[in-house]
């Protein structure tokens, strides 16, 4: 284990991973049973007959199909949530919210996925009927569309309803931002200071939005808890995403692995359907289960999603290592970072492998020094 990571706080990091773990893995088994049940026992089917009935309008009925069955999760899963984002934040320090606070961020949050959710339901059940043989190419292009024009909105309609970001006071850090850009040869549109730290005492930095909307967002926590070096590392880690456009090539990647869910539902479906008696994948009834088949497919793509993911944060330790020439300043941000966010420096391989976004903090500090000894720069 590197010195600079703390063991102590590394046996209360798995405390932490093992509290938020056990606790997504019975979000995860009641979400499902509730899901099969409404299959199994013909629930699904009954309701669906029962809207049918009393509404004819065809987007109105897949409306209130989905409302009902939206209402029936967010019920089921906020127990879960509030456990989760407010118990366990507590418990180990992070979250700097009150109840009142915190439920006022879930409702919010609830309504948003709500809205979304809506505008995806209704555009599966139209596109299918209307396509039985290409529908899941047509809707891989629409939700590869979907995804764009969200990620563009995100920092300037999304964002804001969380969050409050302001530029960053003009000093020694914009000055060291300013001469990063140079070096990179790119000019951003604004690099702003996100206060995190009216939710939580978690720090971060992170590219957000697309073409004019595109733009780099220190979290106040960063900003005020960490050495100037130690922020220009993280801010120099977004320029390089910036700079090598990374959010347009994990589009792309994930929009290959959209289509591929898509295709391989589409084939898989006939089989499924039939066995829970539906005719076509175009009746609402059957969405439980289209949930049911869709959810496996994305634990089963995870793994390439990951590696992928994992291969552009890489890319953007080695630029940022190279931008900033200060490899001291790398480790002790990622150390600090590790240790104050109760990360597991070197969690178990396969773990690791299957579901990190991210390379371990552990393996980011062994790069950063392996690109010191090749390159021959070791910072200060």
């Amino acid at each position: 284990m590197h010195h600079l990571i703390d063991r102590e706080r590394q046996k209360i990091a798995r405390r932490y991973r093992n509290d938020n773990l056990k606790l997504s893995i019975a979000s995860l088994i009641v979400g499902s049973c509730l899901l099969v049940a409404l299959m199994v026992f013909g629930l699904s089917e009954r309701f669906a007959g029962l809207l049918a009935v009393r509404i004819k309008a065809h987007l109105l009925l897949v409306a209130a199909y989905f409302s009902v069955l939206y209402l029936a999760f967010s019920i089921l899963n906020l127990p879960f949530a509030f456990v989760e984002g407010y118990r366990i934040e507590h418990k180990y320090g992070f979250s700097t919210q009150n109840r009142c606070q915190w439920f006022a961020d879930w409702l919010k949050s609830s309504a948003v996925t709500y809205l979304l959710g809506l505008i995806v339901f209704e555009v599966i059940y139209l596109v299918i009927p209307a396509s039985p043989h290409l529908w899941w190419l047509w809707l891989s292009l629409m939700m590869i569309g979907f995804s764009i024009v969200l990620a563009n909105v995100f920092p300037v309609v999304i964002l804001p309803l969380f969050y409050k970001t302001t530029a960053i006071e003009e000093g020694e850090l914009t000055q060291g931002i300013a001469a990063l850009c140079k070096k990179a040869a790119i000019n951003i549109r604004g690099v702003y200071s996100i206060n995190l730290s009216a939710k939580t005492t978690k720090a971060n930095a992170a590219v957000v939005g697309l073409g004019n909307t595109r733009r780099i967002l220190v979290g106040d926590t960063l900003i005020s808890r960490y050495v100037t070096d130690e922020i220009l590392s993280a801010v120099g880690h977004e320029i390089v995403h910036f700079r090598e456009r990374h959010m347009w090539w994990l589009i792309l990647w994930q929009s290959l692995a959209t289509i591929a869910m898509f295709y391989a539902l589409f084939r898989i479906q006939p089989m499924a359907y039939a066995w829970f008696g539906f005719d076509h994948a175009a009746s609402i009834a059957a969405f439980p289960l289209f949930a049911i088949i869709f959810g496996v497919l994305s634990y089963v793509m995870r793994p390439l999603t990951s590696a992928v993911s994992r291969y552009y944060e890489r890319r953007a330790d080695r630029g940022a290592l190279g931008l900033t020439s200060n490899t001291g300043a790398f480790v002790g941000l990622i150390a600090k970072l590790c240790n104050e966010q109760l990360s597991i420096a070197y969690p178990n391989r396969f773990i690791e492998w299957y579901s990190y976004s991210h390379p371990s903090p552990g393996r980011r500090i062994a790069l950063a020094e392996r690109h010191a000894r090749v390159s021959g720069v070791n910072g200060s």
